[in-house]
């Protein structure tokens, strides 16, 4: 069992809800894996019990890693999960920038410049991030 008690600055949680489980599991905890080879990071669910957890609308997974590898891990885990619920996480989102040394912006996209920022196998976005110095996932169309 892990909660934020055990957080001592190495820690996020995110509520996966229960119907994306083992889409964010993926086969064999593959999609989980790696995103902790590519993030740098430990990922799992805290208090899975299986698929037949009546009543309850999410498990919480615990990422475990230096910041920038659990903002990474974090957003990849969301863009799953708003594949599979389109709108869980940007449904009224609005461009914003968060003006803190370490923060998160959204900017909303349309399907075209979408397109055009991921670029051939997301190329482009790799691009975009490592230019910038920044992490760079897309939620959705965010």
């Amino acid at each position: 069992h892990v909660d934020a008690t055990h957080d001592d600055g190495d820690l996020t949680m995110i509520d996966v809800p229960t119907s994306c489980v083992g889409f964010v599991t993926g086969s064999q905890g593959n999609f989980l894996r790696s995103c902790e080879e590519e993030w740098g990071t430990l990922m799992f669910f805290c208090d899975y019990h299986g698929p037949c957890t009546e009543g309850k609308v999410s498990e919480r997974l615990a990422i475990f890693g230096l910041a920038s590898g659990r903002a990474g891990a974090e957003l990849k885990v969301m863009a799953a999960i708003e594949t599979k619920l389109p709108g869980h996480f940007t449904k009224g989102l609005s461009d914003s920038c968060c003006s803190d040394e370490w923060g998160m912006d959204t900017l909303p996209l349309s399907s075209e410049d979408l397109s055009f920022a991921l670029g051939k196998e997301g190329a482009t976005r790799k691009k975009l991030a490592r230019a910038s110095g920044c992490i760079l996932e897309y939620v959705g169309n965010v």
